[in-house]
Formats: structure tokens, sequence, C-alpha cells
């Protein structure tokens, strides 16, 4: 047999393996999809255009007319969902970070004697809010200021509503090199968790080829005068194979399902899709090269994958990593993965913006490949010595 015809053969024999398990191999392919639809779930924020308004519980304690006003203006906010509760009340709903609390404390009525360059103290308000909820508690001061000074305002001034409001309109715009910038929850979930899951199902790939290793299914194949490379590359064909039949599945789900589409270049997420199940088949390679162990070469393969997922931006959107993190996470494969899958899902992106994402992942794959490879001849070369 030629080795070509070495290598299909055992990527047939790796094949009907994953299917000889119908359970396991279902899997395989409902796990990523559940995954996927969860965190979509999670992030998703209707389009029907309606802004999401911040749980805020406000507390009086000052009776003046001033401060009547200024809590009714709170209450009657469009940007918050406010309600009226005791400080007791607000202090337990804060604790389970359920909302942010707004105190208008005693002495707060003071604020409608203010003038401008004064110098008398100021009378203060109060913020109550939960040790991570820093993003909220932003959101709430930035939205009571602006109600609080309006109130002002016309108490001083004698302003109207009108008179009152700012100066000047905000207008947001998008600005993107690509034709299609709505974010989309599931779109980024189904990317995401794809890769993640390829990287899963690589290191399983890796581990059952270091079974095989440690028993005699190798010694069997090796005495064969099967050549090294041919198992190598039977290996990963097979496990790049089933990987691209997930990705099929994973993302034809999210389409029926979910209506997670190409929106940009077909052959870009073609390329790019290559590129992520080339990986997976090297993961499992590097594994099964690298492992002394299946416990531990699970244990430490769960944890690194995990910790590139979550820095390459698979969980969570990139952006809302610190800036350390994006910036460790321009070394890692999923970062590319991640970044070429979704220009040409939701963002719309073209061929020419998904190669280098495709050429970086590319080169990942073959770098891992080339350490797994090397690792494994080095090691049958001390076994034909008799070293190991």
């Amino acid at each position: 047999m030629s080795r070509v015809q070495l290598t299909l053969a055992l990527a047939r024999k790796d094949w009907r393996l994953f299917w000889a398990d119908r359970r396991a191999a279902l899997l395989c392919f409902v796990v990523p999809v559940l995954l996927a639809a969860t965190f979509g779930a999670i992030f998703h924020r209707p389009a029907s255009g309606a802004n999401p308004r911040l749980p805020v519980v406000v507390v009086v304690e000052d009776g003046g007319p001033f401060t009547r006003q200024v809590a009714n203006e709170v209450l009657a906010s469009q940007r918050l969902d406010a309600r009226e509760a005791s400080r007791a009340e607000a202090a337990a709903q804060v604790a389970e970070r359920r909302a942010v609390a707004v105190v208008l404390p005693a002495g707060f009525e003071r604020l409608k004697l203010w003038e401008p360059g004064s110098t008398q103290e100021r009378p203060e308000l109060v913020l109550l809010h939960h040790p991570n909820a820093t993003g909220e508690r932003q959101w709430c001061e930035g939205a009571v200021q602006e109600l609080v000074m309006k109130c002002v305002a016309r108490e001083t001034f004698g302003a109207s509503d009108r008179e009152s409001a700012p100066p000047f309109k905000v207008a947001a715009e998008a600005v993107s090199p690509y034709p299609r910038t709505q974010f989309n929850s599931y779109s980024h979930s189904f990317c995401g968790m794809s890769i993640q899951y390829l990287l899963f199902w690589g290191m399983e790939s890796g581990l059952l080829l270091l079974r095989e290793r440690r028993r005699g299914a190798w010694a069997r194949l090796r005495a064969a005068a099967v050549p090294l490379s041919c198992v190598i590359a039977g290996k990963a064909l097979a496990t790049g194979s089933v990987a691209l039949l997930q990705v099929l599945v994973t993302f034809g789900v999210g389409y029926v399902a979910f209506g997670v589409t190409i929106g940009g270049s077909l052959v870009g997420f073609v390329l790019l899709a290559c590129a992520a199940c080339a990986l997976a088949a090297a993961t499992g390679l590097l594994v099964a090269a690298l492992g002394a162990s299946e416990a531990r070469a699970r244990s430490v393969s769960v944890l690194l994958i995990l910790g590139v997922s979550m820095l390459g931006g698979l969980w969570v959107p990139a952006f809302l990593l610190p800036g350390w993190a994006r910036d460790v996470s321009l070394a890692l494969p999923t970062t590319w993965a991640m970044r070429g899958l979704e220009t040409v899902t939701w963002q719309g992106g073209g061929l020419g913006a998904a190669l280098p994402s495709a050429a970086a992942v590319a080169g990942f794959a073959l770098a891992l490949l080339a350490v797994a490879a090397l690792r494994l001849r080095l090691t049958e070369r001390a076994i034909r010595e008799g070293r190991v």
C-alpha cells in the first residue's frame, strides 16, 4: 500500500471508532450547540430598539419639597427602573446585587439654595452599590447627576424643562470597515463555543492516541512497518474531518434555530473552519506527544483550553477583558480564530478581511503539528534504542 492509502486506512479506522459509540458521538454535536445557545441567550438583547434600564432603589430621608422633586425625577426616568424603598430594603437589594441605591439624606434640601461660585459646603447624595457593580454605579451616577442638575436649574433660575435640557444632542454612529456591524450575541456564542469545543475534541482524540501508545494497539501498529508519518497524518485527518463535521452541524443548527448567518465571505468562512479543524487536530497530536499519562494530560489540557478560550474572547467579547489580557491574547490562536469567524459572520467582512486570521490560525496549527511530530519521532527513537 502507498503512503496515501495507509493514511486513509488509518483515518477510516479512527472514524469508525468514533461512530462505534453512537451516544458519545451524538454528544460531540449536541454539547457545543447547547453551550452556544446558552451563552447567546444570556447576552441576547432584543433588536426592538428599547434601551435597557438600570434597577435603582430610591431612599428619601429628607422631607423637603425640592428633595421630593428630585426623587420623582429619578423615579420617572426612562433610563432607570427605579422604585422607592426604605434604607434597610435598599441595603438588602444592593447586597444581593439586584439594584443600586440612591440615598437623598437629611439636609439634601439645602441644594435648592445653591448658586454658581458658592463656597458653602455642598449637600451629599449617597450611592450604595455592590463591590462588583462599579459599572452600574457609574451608570447610575451619570443619570442621577443629570436629573439633579435639571431640578437645580428649575429651582434656581426658574428654567423650564426645555430650557434646562443639555444644549446639545448626542448622535451615535457605528464606524467599521465592514458593511454589517450589528452585534449578534448568538453569532458570537456559536463562533466561540465552536472553537472551544473543537479544542476539546482535539484533546479527546489526543488522549485516545495516548491510550493506544500505552497499550498494545500502538505497538502492533508500529510492528506492521507503518511509517510514523502515516500514523500522524491518519490521526490528524480523522480528527480534522470529525471537527469539520462538528462545525457544519453547529452552524447549521445556529442558522435554523437562532438566525446565525454568514454575512461575509463564504470562502473565508470555509478557510477559517478548515484552519480551526487543523488546529484541533494539531492540539490532539500535541496532547498525545507531550502527555506523560492520560489523567495528567487531561487535567493540564482542560486548564490550558479553558485559559486560551477565556483570553481569546470565546466566552465574552474581547473588549470586556482588561488591557493586559487583550495584549496577551494576540499570541493565542483562539483570538485569531474568533476574530476571523466574527468577521465573516455578523460583521459581514470579505475574503480579504478573513485571510489574515485564517493564515494566523493555520500557522499556529502547523507549528503545533511540527512540535508534536518531532516529539513523537524522538520518543520512537528512544524506544528503539531502549532508553524508554
